[in-house]
């Protein structure tokens, strides 16, 4: 019987690989939530609502944590 993981056909589940993590004390959560923030502080939201496949709501807010002002880039984005 194959394993999760060990076979293309066999990935592994989410739960599994967050103990995997958990157990070598890699806390995934922050991991991701640290990643997000970063890629709030480079991108629009609606840009990181298409990278992440989350909510525009939900980017929106992101991008607030991260405190970037993006009208700079809207207005440049309008003379062209």
């Amino acid at each position: 019987m194959a394993v999760p993981g060990q076979e293309p056909a066999r990935a592994l589940g989410a739960t599994y690989l967050y103990l995997k993590l958990r157990r070598h004390g890699i806390a995934p959560l922050a991991s991701r939530n640290s990643a997000r923030l970063a890629l709030a502080t480079d991108l629009p939201a609606s840009v990181l609502a298409d990278f992440t496949g989350t909510s525009i709501s939900n980017s929106t807010r992101w991008t607030g944590y991260a405190k970037r002002d993006w009208l700079d880039y809207i207005a440049s984005r309008k003379q062209r």
